[in-house]
């Protein structure tokens, strides 16, 4: 279980956030630390069969702020990088405090789907559309 809040709750939210977004780490552990990741899995699972899965597996995050705007939410700023380059700056997103650790927000990931394929593609998640 990782801390609700403080210094140490930041630095898992940090941590978490870098591993979800590096595209060398597994499907399962980046899975675990997004909001509700189970409604996910094939989306990602087809994602990662595709050309841009090469691409992807290049990718990193870097988190420059986290700001907790509740007990069990948090806003991070951060930036996608591809092979160390920024690929997607100035981004805004919402880390979640679910089953005693924080992950990735379910809109947070979405935007990010939302900017690959628009908003009317048939390959956007069910979770997304809601």
């Amino acid at each position: 279980m990782e801390p609700s809040g403080g210094t140490a709750a930041k630095a898992a939210i940090v941590a978490n956030w870098q591993t979800f977004f590096d595209g060398k780490a597994s499907i399962p552990s980046r899975l675990a630390l997004l909001q509700n990741g189970s409604q996910f899995t094939a989306f990602v699972e087809a994602e990662a069969k595709t050309s841009i899965a090469q691409i992807a597996a290049g990718s990193s995050a870097k988190v420059s702020s986290v700001t907790f705007t509740g007990p069990q939410q948090a806003t991070v700023d951060y930036e996608i990088l591809l092979l160390g380059t920024p690929a997607l700056t100035k981004q805004h997103g919402t880390a979640v405090y679910q089953a005693g650790i924080w992950k990735v927000g379910t809109a947070s990931f979405c935007a990010l789907v939302y900017l690959e394929y628009g908003h009317s593609n048939a390959k956007i998640p069910a979770a997304c559309r809601g």
